[in-house]
């Protein structure tokens, strides 16, 4: 049983655990808001880009054929003008530090799901995750990179992008918003080439091309898969701010909990130590009446 002293003690850490969740809390608030603003103006953006691209393939679906049979291709192979290594990676969008929740944990368990059934290498983005991978597998190879929690650094995701743009299939996992309560694992594929039987023959909309249709393609294959893959690393920040949010939620509650146990015990001491102080003053009492009554 605890004594007063250390209910005391005890009572004053919970007291100033209770102050930093309360803060992570906040800062977590602040930066969820601030990031949902751009994953949902990103969101837009890139759909209309997409949507060009689709519209650029479908107007010129016989010059994409063309060029396909210059470089030996056949109906339903892909297409691409970049070099690629033909090999697949899964990629684990993680995070530097720990207190975001289940949803790093959730989604660890569905990367490691294919990890576990599939061929494909292997690169993990965040040293929380890092540290969850190799608690699973330590055997397995991998590539790491580093990927702050709080901003998007530029030099460090074009290092990230260099590295898995080599690879023909890309499967990224990472956590989605949904909203300020639900998040969930997600994955996101991302393919090298375009696959020529998907390619309309329909014209929709006729573009002028300079200085030619093969070195468009190759602009908007990389520039789509760099803009794809940082609203990904965005949407996976805007789950893991969310999920902080209420893992701080649940930690203040039960700090709450604690903390109201521990000065109803504290009070219990004190009832205790006052009843045995006014039994001694009546043991006094009486003896004293005893001896001298």
């Amino acid at each position: 049983m605890l004594d007063e002293k250390l209910i005391v003690q005890e009572i004053s850490q919970i007291e100033g655990l209770g102050v930093l969740v309360k803060a992570y809390a906040e800062i977590a608030s602040v930066r969820m808001k601030k990031t949902r603003v751009n994953v949902l103006a990103n969101r837009d953006f890139l759909a209309e880009i997409v949507r060009v691209f689709d519209e650029v393939r479908a107007s010129y679906a016989k010059e994409i054929l063309a060029l396909s049979k210059r470089k030996g291709l056949k109906k339903g192979e892909k297409i691409t003008f970049l070099g690629h290594n033909g090999k697949t990676v899964s990629v684990l969008l993680s995070a530097n530090t720990g207190l975001y929740g289940e949803i790093v944990q959730s989604t660890l368990n569905l990367f490691m799901e294919e990890v576990r059934k599939n061929i494909s290498e292997v690169t993990i983005i965040g040293k929380h995750g890092l540290s969850l991978f190799l608690g699973e597998e330590q055997e397995r190879p991998y590539s790491y990179f580093d990927l702050p929690d709080d901003k998007i650094e530029t030099t460090q995701l074009s290092n990230i992008i260099r590295h898995i743009v080599q690879y023909e299939e890309i499967h990224v996992f990472y956590g989605k918003f949904q909203s300020v309560i639900k998040q969930i694992p997600s994955t996101f594929e991302i393919s090298a080439g375009i696959t020529l039987s998907e390619e309309r023959s329909k014209t929709l909309i006729k573009y002028l091309f300079e200085p030619s249709l093969e070195k468009i393609l190759m602009f908007f294959e990389t520039e789509i898969f760099g803009s794809l893959f940082e609203q990904v690393v965005r949407e996976s920040a805007l789950a893991k701010f969310a999920s902080r949010v209420m893992a701080m939620n649940r930690a203040d509650g039960n700090i709450k909990i604690e903390l109201k146990r521990l000065l109803l015990e504290k009070t219990r001491i004190n009832h205790r130590a006052l009843n045995r102080k006014q039994l001694n003053s009546l043991i006094s009492a009486y003896g004293y009446e005893r001896k001298y009554g």
